[in-house]
């Protein structure tokens, strides 16, 4: 077995379950603009990480916050009336 040398790790491939993102590149991966970015941070639709002044996402976290407390409403869907 070899030794793992700092080249190495370097030209390792970044595990995506690690990666931690600017609000440009979320707002690229979620594509939309980084004013929706910030606007959905305000009101607390993403979770981030602010060090001093400096502001990431951590892409694993988002992708699961935005999972549980966000669901797809179809339109057109016709609901009966309750209480008729």
């Amino acid at each position: 077995m070899s030794a793992i040398t700092a080249n190495t790790l370097a030209s390792s491939p970044p595990d995506p379950r690690d990666e931690m993102l600017t609000k440009k590149e979320l707002a690229a991966k979620l594509k939309v603009t980084g004013r929706t970015v910030e606007n959905w941070q305000r009101e607390g639709f993403l979770p981030f990480i602010k060090i001093s002044s400096v502001v990431l996402f951590h892409w694993p976290e988002v992708v699961e916050h935005l999972k549980t407390n966000f669901k797809v409403c179809r339109r057109g869907v016709v609901r009966p009336r309750t209480g008729v």
